[in-house]
């Protein structure tokens, strides 16, 4: 049976030890914020001095820290996890990185016989706590299926991506997406604005018409044989409706710079199929 331990106690790694506190997992934990370790003594874990000692009573370990530089750290510290690893130990690297940071790890853990692998979280803590997270997931598929069935106590699926690193890079497309949406929306409701509508109305529009993401029906959109990634160009959308979001923009005196870039994609992409 695996022993399960885990650094990082913040809004996603809590929400994640709820998780196990219901599988009925104790795990042993760690983090350098004193005050998040009490959540943590609420949910019955068994609190550690430092990762190294997460470590050397684990065999399997998320990590689950915020940025490229916290996760090297609380890798490579003089107490960090792979000072206390035993061989054979699969640490679980769930922040969102840079590959190439998943990478330099790999290669500094197999030094020590220890494996590691990249398994991003897609989800905010409420989702966690429904049970709804997904992970992304790079690595060998033996250490994939290893790791499976411990992280289907924290979530609801589990995607294996690809080769090292190819969790890394599906979390951060994953991310693009939803902050572009997010940003065109900014400046669409802008352009609504300097019309004369306000933005919350424009806002309500749009989700009372929407029609669904793209993603939901996507080999509509793009070749589904994998040959070609560019879009299929829409009849009206992509030669008419963007640029004429582009032309209101430039009527209304509004730097909208997102807008002026999609007026050029399209004219690309149609440029691209033309005949």
């Amino acid at each position: 049976m695996e022993k399960i331990g885990m650094i990082g106690l913040g809004a996603m790694g809590r929400a994640l030890l709820e998780r196990l506190n219901l599988a009925g997992v104790q795990p042993t934990v760690y983090d350098s914020y004193a005050p998040s370790l009490n959540g943590a003594r609420s949910l019955w874990a068994v609190i550690a001095l430092s990762a190294a000692a997460v470590a050397r009573d684990s065999t399997i370990v998320d990590v689950v820290v915020r940025t490229d530089q916290d996760t090297l750290d609380c890798m490579t510290g003089k107490e960090g996890l792979l000072a206390g690893a035993r061989p054979g130990t699969l640490i679980l690297l769930h922040p969102t990185i840079l590959p190439r940071t998943t990478q330099k790890l790999v290669e500094i853990a197999r030094e020590r016989d220890v494996q590691v692998i990249d398994a991003c979280m897609t989800g905010v803590p409420s989702v966690v706590r429904e049970g709804n997270l997904s992970f992304l997931v790079g690595g060998p598929p033996e250490l994939v299926e290893r790791a499976r069935p411990h992280l289907l106590k924290m979530g609801r699926q589990v995607l294996h991506m690809g080769p090292l690193g190819a969790g890394n890079i599906a979390k951060i497309i994953k991310n693009l997406v939803t902050g572009a949406e997010t940003l065109v929306i900014h400046e669409a409701i802008q352009i609504g604005a300097a019309a004369g509508i306000p933005y919350p109305e424009a806002l309500e529009m749009m989700r009372k018409v929407y029609s669904g993401t793209i993603l939901n029906r996507w080999e509509n959109r793009f070749d589904p044989s994998g040959a070609n990634p560019r879009p299929r160009a829409g009849t009206n959308t992509f030669d008419k409706d963007i640029p004429l979001a582009g032309e209101l923009a430039r009527q209304y005196g509004l730097d909208l710079p997102i807008t002026e870039q999609l007026v050029a994609a399209a004219h690309r992409v149609l440029k691209a199929i033309t005949p």
